[in-house]
């Protein structure tokens, strides 16, 4: 079988005879097999080409002992010639990330001697795994240096070495390679064996962007993004900081530094209101009936923080030995509740209101917490049933 991407990375539109077609029950599908393919199958974390033969989707493409398979919806008949054409756009986009990738990959490996451990590249992501761990400090290093890679626009070289050569040569893989190996070299940056297509030269890749790290398996897991999709992301990132920038009445530079700001005020603003809030149920608490006339205290109040909430039903399980209960809300917009009891089960208060009035919610028997769509009569008269008193 002929690998027309290996010939000429830049064709898309090719002919070729259909040597097998199989139905695939798994995939619901029909498995070809051609003499000839511009299709790069998934492969090396990378996913595969999408495209059309005769004009039918190829949903997917494999490959197995060498041979490759597209996956298209109907069947072509055995011995025909049809026309394939890969989708140009995602072909290239896969190049620049697979390219970013070989340049990240050989700088780290050259400045702090990590191995590029686990690689996937997709229509929505591209990651890199690392056997060892790294700062952000040298993160914004690596990044740089891989820029300046592509602003001297170096040719990206593919070679087959013979064996006394692939020998003598020093060369990244992940895996233990058989038969022949393809060496992708970037002058001064990295050798890697590699299967995929690359760009022709580093300037095409346009540029490379590190857009997170994370702990992974004692080393760490990059993101990023290289070319079309670091220019679409940075739109979307610029969009943001401008609706930001003119939400906040300040300058684009100075968006972290407003939202900070105004982080800490929404932080002094919430303090202020649950100090409100604690005023307003003292005053509350102090109009239900003494634990001298009453086992329970049930309160209800306009909708208000949790805390301030589970505060109050502490207090006044301090003061009364049956249930105590604050409902936070409204009749038309429901209730969130909280009940608490130093002697009494909880549960079986939970219980009867999820009976009753389909609430939702659980807890302890010390502590119960969840939300009812009733009445505040129906709440009350629920509460003051014989059934739960009894």
């Amino acid at each position: 079988m002929r690998k027309l991407f290996y010939e000429d990375i830049n064709q898309t539109g090719f002919t070729a005879t259909v040597i097998s077609c199989e139905p695939d029950d798994k995939k619901k599908c029909y498995r070809i097999l051609l003499d000839a393919t511009a299709f790069f199958p998934e492969e090396g974390g990378q996913t595969a080409d999408k495209g059309t033969l005769n004009g039918l989707p190829v949903s997917d493409v494999q490959i197995e002992n060498d041979l490759i398979y597209h996956f298209v919806a109907e069947p072509l008949t055995i011995g025909s010639t049809v026309t394939g054409q890969v989708d140009w756009e995602q072909r290239f986009d896969f190049m620049q990330q697979h390219s970013g990738e070989h340049i990240i990959s050989g700088l780290v490996h050259k400045h702090f001697g990590y191995n590029n451990v686990g690689f996937h590249l997709s229509v929505n992501e591209v990651t890199l795994d690392f056997d060892g761990v790294l700062t952000a400090e040298q993160l914004r290093e690596i990044e740089l240096l891989a820029n300046e890679a592509v602003y001297r626009n170096l040719p990206i070289e593919i070679s087959y070495p013979d064996k006394e050569t692939l020998a003598s040569l020093s060369y990244r893989s992940k895996i233990e390679l058989n038969g022949q190996v393809r060496i992708v070299t970037i002058p001064g940056v990295d050798v890697c064996a590699c299967c995929a297509p690359h760009t022709a030269t580093t300037g095409a890749i346009g540029i490379i962007k590190i857009t997170n790290c994370q702990s992974h398996r004692g080393g760490v897991r990059l993101n990023i993004l290289c070319g079309r999709r670091a220019l679409m992301d940075y739109n979307k990132k610029q969009d943001s900081v401008t609706a930001v920038s003119v939400a906040l009445s300040a300058k684009q530079d100075r968006v972290a530094e407003a939202v900070l700001k105004l982080k800490d005020d929404i932080l002094r603003q919430k303090e202020r209101t649950n100090a409100l809030q604690a005023q307003y149920l003292s005053m509350c608490i102090s109009t239900l009936p003494k634990p001298s006339e009453t086992e329970h205290a049930v309160l209800f109040v306009d909708s208000m923080d949790t805390i301030a909430l589970r505060n109050a039903v502490n207090e006044l399980a301090e003061r009364y030995t049956g249930y105590c209960a604050v409902f936070s809300g409204s009749d038309t917009e429901g209730y969130q509740f909280i009940a608490g009891s130093s002697h009494a089960d909880c549960k079986l208060l939970a219980d009867t209101l999820r009976k009753e009035l389909g609430a939702k919610g659980g807890g302890s028997p010390s502590m119960i917490q969840g939300s009812v769509k009733a009445a505040k009569e129906q709440i009350e008269a629920c509460i003051n049933g014989e059934l739960l008193w009894n």
